[in-house]
Parts: structure tokens; C-alpha cells; sequence
């Protein structure tokens, strides 16, 4: 026997058993104060009777936009990507909207498809997290005619509100940490200086090794930041130093990996600090000290400043907001009382 579909309730079903207009269950739903509260009354009765859900894309043709924010990443499937969408997931639910997650792969002609389709469907904004630092391309965006924010990128106030750490911060907190340990002959393993946050991250390395003569800091740049090319990077030392800093968690992992596979001893022969505390850094074979992003909080921030731009519009003032890392200790690096002083 056939299962008998149920068509859901439609605002007329609502007006007809409430005995009202269309009209009038319209005004109760979004402009109640033009409804006298006996009518209100009824048409809610018949709204919970029927079960009737209104449609947002109606509303959104109403007011010119709809309860949606976009959500522009390169990468899904990276964790740190995917904590900056929990963040600003929290934060657009606890405010009404909710968010569209789009996945550019990082390919300027996907992101402007994506902007194209979000003005479409009238969404209120974008959080964009760009990967290249392209300013023409990012120019592009903002000229879509869209609310934006950037998150994980710095960008001029006066060109819009963005959300970021500050990377040079942490990449200098990371080499000093490994000169506190005893280490002196530092290799930085980065990804492409084209990406602002490695060329950040390096600075502050740098940055670090110029208050100690006696350090030498090296750099071999990784061609993607993964796993595997930070194993491939380890296999092919032929000088170990005795510190390394890898700008993220993954290169990190598969070089501790790939060191391990060679007999050295972590952090007995070399010490590491990886980038991002993200979940990986907690289950490779040596937990890795590393430096921690506040990463849901870059989304979070992102949502919020979005809709401060939505909100309040003439009154919003755009911002630059930079969130300070933290070096998270764990066994990748000496103890105190271990280092060579």
C-alpha cells in the first residue's frame, strides 16, 4: 500500500483557517504590530495547528535579502579551515542566519561564481578566507557589491573589516622558544612566501635569530603543506639542524615521521615546533609543541563583524582585528632543565 504524502501547509491554508487574508497572516508573521491582538491570536492558533513553516526565500524577496551568510573556504577538508566554519557557524545561529559553506579550492574564477550566486540568492554577506595574497583579486570581491570580510588575511581598515593573527608574533615565538631550548642551528620549513602567513611566520623567525649571533636559521619551502611533503622534506636532509620550526601542523607531523623512520630522536637529536595546534598535533607518535591560532574565535569575529556591517550600516566602522598566538608546550621540545645552557 501506497504511504499518502502530505503537502505541507501553505500560507493560504493558514489565512483560510484563521479566516483572515493573506495579507493579515503575512503582517502577524513579520509586522505584528499592525495586527490587533484578537486576529494575531487566531493566526498563530492556525499556524501551530497546521504546522506551518514560513518560506525564508519569500521574506528575503520582501526585504531584499535573505537569513544567509556565505561562507568562502579554499580547502573543506582541512581542519584548520573547517574549525574557522564551526566558529562562524555558532555565531550566525546564535544570530538567525544561517551559513553556506562554499569551497573555492583556492581558484579565483570558483570565487567569483560563488559571489555571483550568493548575490542571487541575496544573502547578506560573506566571510572569505583567501588563501594567495592577490590584491587585484580580492579587490574584485569586494567590488561585487556584497558585504565582506576577510578572515586569516590583514587588510586596511579603510578598505574593509578582516579578522587575523598575527604571524609574525607567532613565528618568533616559535624560534625563540627553540633558542630558549638550546638549539642554534634552526631550519624553518615553510610553504610558498606567496602565501602571506608563511612569509609572516619566517619574519618572525628571522626576527627571533638576529638576538642570538651564535644562531643560524635555514629554509627549505615546501611545495604544498602537508603530511606528505613534510616527510619528503626529512628524508631528504642531508645536515640535520637541531631545531626545526614548520609554519603548520601537517608538515610538522610528516617530518617528526619521516625523522623517526631515521632513527633520530625527537627531541633528544632535533626539537620541532609546528604551527596551528590543530588535532593532529595532539596524536602523532611525539606530541608536538606548537603554536596555537584561536581559530574558531577568527571565525566567530568574522560572522559578528559581518553583521555589525549589516546591522547597523551607516553606524558600522570598519575594522582590522588581530588575534594574538600562544606557544602550546608539548614532547616535541626539551624541558628546561634539559637544555643545553
Amino acid at each position: 500500500m501506497d504511504a499518502i504524502s502530505v503537502r505541507p501547509a501553505r500560507i493560504q491554508d493558514v489565512a483560510a483557517a484563521a479566516g483572515v487574508s493573506v495579507s493579515t497572516v503575512s503582517n502577524v508573521l513579520n509586522r505584528p504590530e499592525r495586527v490587533n491582538a484578537r486576529t494575531a491570536e487566531r493566526v498563530r492558533d492556525a499556524v501551530a495547528a497546521l504546522d506551518y513553516v514560513p518560506h525564508p526565500g519569500a521574506a528575503g524577496l520582501r526585504t531584499g535579502h535573505s537569513s544567509s551568510i556565505g561562507l568562502v573556504l579554499p580547502d573543506v577538508a582541512n581542519s584548520f579551515y573547517s574549525r574557522i566554519a564551526r566558529g562562524a557557524a555558532d555565531a550566525a545561529y546564535e544570530h538567525g542566519y544561517s551559513l553556506v559553506l562554499c569551497d573555492s579550492g583556492d581558484a579565483p574564477e570558483r570565487e567569483q561564481g560563488y559571489f555571483t550566486m550568493l548575490i542571487e540568492q541575496r544573502a547578506v554577506g560573506a566571510v572569505v578566507v583567501p588563501l594567495s595574497a592577490d590584491p587585484t583579486r580580492l579587490s574584485r570581491l569586494r567590488e561585487r557589491g556584497i558585504p565582506l570580510v576577510l578572515a586569516d588575511r590583514a587588510m586596511p581598515a579603510q578598505e574593509g573589516c578582516s579578522v587575523s593573527v598575527d604571524d609574525i608574533a607567532g613565528g618568533r615565538v616559535a624560534v625563540q622558544h627553540l633558542l630558549d631550548r638550546g638549539a642554534r642551528d634552526i631550519l624553518v620549513v615553510n610553504g610558498e612566501r606567496t602565501i602571506r602567513q608563511c612569509a609572516d611566520r619566517y619574519q618572525g623567525a628571522r626576527q627571533a635569530v638576529r638576538t642570538r649571533r651564535e644562531a643560524r636559521l635555514g629554509q627549505v619551502v615546501a611545495e604544498e603543506m602537508t603530511v606528505a611533503y613534510g616527510s619528503d622534506i626529512a628524508h631528504g636532509l642531508d645536515e640535520l639542524p637541531d631545531g626545526v620550526f614548520c609554519t603548520n601542523d601537517f608538515l610538522a607531523a610528516g617530518l617528526c615521521r619521516a625523522l623517526g623512520e631515521r632513527g633520530v630522536k625527537i627531541p633528544e637529536d632535533v626539537q620541532v615546533v609546528g604551527y596551528g595546534d590543530l588535532d593532529i598535533a595532539s596524536f602523532v607518535g611525539t606530541t608536538l609543541t606548537t603554536v596555537r591560532q584561536p581559530v574558531e574565535e577568527l571565525g566567530r569575529a568574522a560572522v559578528e563583524m559581518l553583521l555589525d556591517e549589516v546591522e547597523a550600516r551607516t553606524e558600522h566602522a570598519h575594522e582590522a582585528r588581530v588575534f594574538a598566538p600562544a606557544l602550546v608546550l608539548r614532547d616535541s621540545t626539551r624541558a628546561v632543565s634539559d637544555a643545553p645552557f
